[in-house]
């Protein structure tokens, strides 16, 4: 029995280190690899004590201590930085965020978040004894420390197994402590509550706003929500507006794209089509509405044709299509658009036939139509392009350009740190003995002790900024197109110093905005043209 006691004794240490320890101490950051050498280290010892020294009941405790001491040093640690909420107490480890401990923090503090509901009307915080007070608690524990963090949104996910919860910081999701299911079903009813949506349609796509207001000032939150046969979903966006509306010559372009795309706002260039595409996520509404606010509203007849109208801007004729009126569809709309005479046009999410046959019948001398699509290179967008038109001619004639982008996280300047690359490494550009590149750290050294930066709160990147691929469709690539050489017509655009996505990211490296990882994360899913650069003096072309 005794090497049964020891078997059981390891194998319980075992699975509490590799399920429960390591998983907290990668989800909290706290240096996973070397807590998992000291518990390795410490458990070996313990083993040896148990199996060596001669009295069982001298060398059995001993090795308990030693397989626990770590454990209780990493409780001590590990409680010292993390949040209250999530501490480790005598009652068990709570490292979902699960409803009993939501309780107990609730009784130890205060509500700090007041909240303004879409109609206006402010909602106080309830009281302690009212039992929507940990709603209201769980909501601030979601929304306070997203906004703290730097988080553009929150998405949230309602299954029968919890509530799942994570914060966009930066383009990235950091996942959150998993909430029951009952609370997440709470959550979503208030939250519905303040946007003045339907509590009860737990399938339809619906959006609204509310106002928030604590330590770090007022913010509107813009609320979707959309159900499916796995469950709800929600969205929560903060101050979108002010993300989205970007002047054009800061969105990451190289200079001549810039230059090209500038020349398309001069009044004698303002006709054709400009297909702007990118994968979900990546930009491309505030691509469009940042070219669109490049022409002057006050000389220009601009007008726009949204599924969603997100940001408004001034001078600027946005129209809303209603998908509820089954008597006007998105082609009709368009038409009765282009029937008005605009000079600039912009039409998002084309995603069906018709629309596309409306959009090129002005044709080459009608007003600039900017037009955005989900695509995840150039060479889908326009083969999508053509069969939206259904006729080669139609709809490569009236195309001026075709651009596709990604985000990159841009590096924190505070933080961000010099190295030399391995020349093995994937994707390194070729560099000169002078040249360093530079990547995420997230610490700085403040009086010889290394803490995590204040400015991008340890992640090691600060904003995104975008990567661009443009082409350009000039007389000679045109007519590559209509005879439906693709390939040919990319070649032609090569020559002509068309710059690769992967290319353009390689710029932003060489110039200490991004890292090579960040390049690797958004090229490893796209084709980024009819080839990546077949070597490293073609990457470091353009």
């Amino acid at each position: 029995w005794k090497p049964f006691v020891i078997f059981t004794t390891v194998l319980a240490w075992g699975w509490l280190i590799s399920a429960k320890l390591d998983e907290d101490a990668r989800y909290f950051r706290l240096n996973p690899i070397m807590w998992n050498g000291i518990h390795m280290a410490c458990g070996a010892t313990g083993l040896v004590a148990m199996l060596l020294l001669p009295t069982f009941w001298v060398g059995w405790p001993v090795g308990i201590l030693l397989l626990s001491g770590p454990v209780l040093i990493y409780w001590k640690i590990r409680n010292d930085a993390v949040p209250e909420m999530h501490r480790f107490t005598l009652a068990g480890a709570n490292i979902s965020g699960l409803l009993e401990q939501r309780r107990l923090a609730s009784a130890r503090r205060a509500a700090v978040l007041s909240f303004t509901d879409a109609g206006g009307q402010e909602r106080p915080s309830p009281t302690k004894e009212d039992p929507l007070y940990a709603v209201h608690l769980q909501i601030e524990d979601l929304i306070g420390p997203a906004i703290a963090a730097r988080a553009s949104r929150i998405d949230l996910a309602l299954t029968s197994k919890g509530c799942v919860a994570a914060h966009v910081i930066d383009g990235v999701q950091d996942r959150q402590p998993r909430i029951a299911a009952e609370m997440g079903i709470q959550v979503f009813t208030m939250l519905k509550e303040l946007a003045e949506v339907d509590v009860e349609d737990v399938r339809r796509r619906q959006c609204g706003a509310f106002t928030i207001t604590g330590p770090e000032g007022e913010k509107l939150v813009h609320l979707t929500t959309a159900g499916s046969s796995s469950g709800q979903a929600l969205r929560l966006e903060f101050d979108r507006a002010h993300l989205l509306l970007r002047a054009a010559d800061t969105l990451g372009l190289l200079p001549k794209q810039w230059d090209f795309l500038k020349g398309l706002m001069q009044s004698h260039e303002r006709h054709g089509i400009v297909l702007l595409g990118a994968t979900t996520g990546h930009g491309l509404t505030t691509t469009g509405y940042s070219l669109l606010s490049g022409h002057d509203a006050y000389t220009s007849n601009i007008k726009t044709l949204e599924r969603d109208v997100i940001v408004e801007i001034e001078g600027v004729d946005h129209q809303e299509w209603d998908p509820s009126n089954a008597a006007v569809d998105f082609a009709t709309s368009l038409r009765s658009i282009l029937r008005r005479d605009p000079d600039v046009v912009l039409v998002t999410d084309l995603d069906d036939a018709d629309t596309a046959k409306m959009a090129v019948e002005p044709g080459r001398d009608g007003p600039l139509i900017y037009i955005t699509m989900q695509s995840d290179s150039i060479r889908h967008h326009i083969r999508d392009w053509v069969k939206f038109t259904g006729n080669v001619n139609d709809a490569i004639r009236p195309l001026r350009c075709v651009l596709n982008q990604r985000l990159v996280r841009s590096l924190c300047p505070n933080c961000r740190q010099a190295y030399r690359p391995n020349p093995a490494q994937r994707l390194a550009p070729p560099l000169d003995k002078a040249t360093e590149l530079y990547r995420a750290s997230g610490k700085v050294h403040v009086k010889n002790k290394i803490e995590t930066c204040p400015i991008c709160s340890g992640t090691g990147y600060l904003g995104q900024t975008g990567v661009f691929e443009l082409m350009v469709i000039d007389d000679a690539c045109r007519a590559l197109l209509l005879k439906g050489d693709l390939k040919a017509a990319r070649a032609h655009a090569r020559r002509e110093r068309m710059t690769y996505l992967q290319e353009a990211a390689l710029t932003k490296v060489l110039a200490g905005e991004t890292t090579l990882e960040e390049v690797a994360r958004i090229t490893s899913k796209s084709e980024g043209g009819d080839k990546e650069p077949s070597s490293k003096a073609e990457a470091n072309t353009g």
